[in-house]
């Protein structure tokens, strides 16, 4: 084989590999666009308090609506503060285009100060505070973390499980 005919071929390997990487940036791409998209659209379960004597050790929460993303609901009986939800989309562990949804959330402390993450994911996620303020643990699949704010500031969080997994809560004063 001749030097011209492998540099031919060198060439050839380098376009194909070359196009392989752009459809799979434009796949990406409009994957999480679709992502986006749909995020706006999903659901959330809401809380609601259980019947006295029903209430599970620490827990007055059950599935009984569905809000849109990102929407506040009152505890029935209870006073403020509302829950603002976050969800772990489905396949966050496998793909950087998924993560929590909606990235960033604003509340106003006593209006809508606490935050319920749920993890949609079939895959165990951590929230985590990157200033150590605040901390799920583990978070197994269907499980759900809350937290209430009491401090106005800006909170970064993470999946320890997953680098790409980044939101944040802005926290305003009431």
């Amino acid at each position: 084989m001749t030097s011209k005919m492998r540099r031919g071929k060198g060439r050839a390997a380098a376009a194909q590999g070359l196009l392989t990487a752009l459809l799979v940036a434009a796949g990406m791409i409009a994957v999480a666009y679709v992502t986006v998209a749909l995020s706006d659209s999903q659901r959330f379960p809401a809380q609601q308090s259980e019947p006295a004597g029903n209430q599970a050790s620490g827990s007055n929460a059950s599935e009984t609506s569905l809000p849109l993303a990102n929407q506040t609901t009152a505890q029935a009986g209870a006073p403020s503060p509302k829950t603002t939800f976050v969800k772990i989309l489905l396949g966050s562990a496998d793909s950087v285009s998924y993560s929590f949804s909606p990235l960033q959330v604003t509340v106003v402390i006593g209006v809508n100060n606490t935050v319920n993450w749920v993890n949609d994911d079939n895959a165990a996620h951590t929230v985590t505070a990157k200033d150590g303020s605040f901390g799920s643990g583990n978070m197994a699949s269907g499980s759900s973390y809350t937290y209430t704010f009491t401090a106005p500031g800006t909170f970064t969080y993470y999946c320890a499980y997953h680098s790409w997994m980044v939101g944040t809560v802005v926290v305003k004063a009431g």
